[in-house]
């Protein structure tokens, strides 16, 4: 319990009460931290000595707010290297996580003349925009729409499911992998779409990734814009230092 006798304002006592918690592992990274009206039952304070005491820890970062669903105790960041032609599943295999997707969509269309730039094909012919959220562990990650050309990978479409990585269907159906991509790093504001994909408020920060991969040689295998919660994820880049 919180002593109202002290000098230390209660909110700090709060405040300090949920961090050793957090250390302790009462509350653990990811998790959901008790409602606003279970805090003030158990430590007999007001709402808004709760809310103070949330805000300050959502302002340092060791909470974050994720709207409609509650408060949680922040995770650290995942690092990806920026310059890295590994995929998503390889990546989570790498890190120690189990790969999970969730489909969206997957649409059959004529191709835009910025998609045809792109992708080095014709204008309307016809490719695979396919929309899924990629998770670490329940909470999503990425949200990801890219792109296939249906000439280069026929009968794309029938190969689609929900838990199988796109490289390994590039790999086993079409003996195709990446060799090499060209990224460029944005940042914007999440739209309506975005939001209810990643469980983010909508403006809220995200990394836009434009990504095309091509393989070994040269030719553009697809596309992909994936967004990213700047909360969630740090880039990273990786070079040798040149002494010549």
């Amino acid at each position: 319990m919180l002593n109202s006798d002290s000098s230390i304002p209660l909110y700090l006592q709060l405040k300090q009460a949920i961090t050793e918690n957090i250390n302790r592992g009462v509350y653990l990274q990811g998790e959901k931290l008790p409602t606003e009206t279970e805090l003030c039952e158990a430590y007999n304070v007001s709402r808004i000595t709760v809310r103070k005491a949330v805000l300050d820890l959502v302002e340092e970062g060791l909470l974050v707010r994720q709207q409609g669903k509650g408060t949680f105790v922040k995770r650290p960041k995942l690092k990806r290297e920026l310059v890295s032609v590994n995929g998503y599943s390889e990546y989570m295999v790498s890190s120690g996580n189990t790969p999970h997707y969730k489909l969206l969509s997957y649409t059959i269309k004529e191709a835009s003349k910025d998609i045809s730039e792109k992708l080095n094909i014709p204008i309307g012919c016809n490719v695979l925009e396919l929309r899924r959220i990629l998770y670490r562990d329940k909470e999503p990650l990425s949200y990801e729409i890219s792109t296939y050309s249906l000439d280069l990978f026929p009968d794309l479409d029938q190969h689609i499911s929900g838990d199988v990585s796109m490289h390994g269907i590039l790999r086993d159906k079409y003996d195709v992998a990446p060799a090499r991509n060209n990224k460029i790093l944005n940042v914007v504001f999440a739209s309506f779409e975005e939001a209810e994909a990643l469980s983010c408020g909508i403006s809220d920060a995200l990394y836009e990734l434009e990504k095309i991969a091509y393989n070994d040689e040269q030719v553009a295998i697809y596309m992909s814009i994936l967004y990213y919660h700047t909360n969630h994820v740090s880039f990273t880049i990786s070079s040798p230092f040149d002494q010549q």
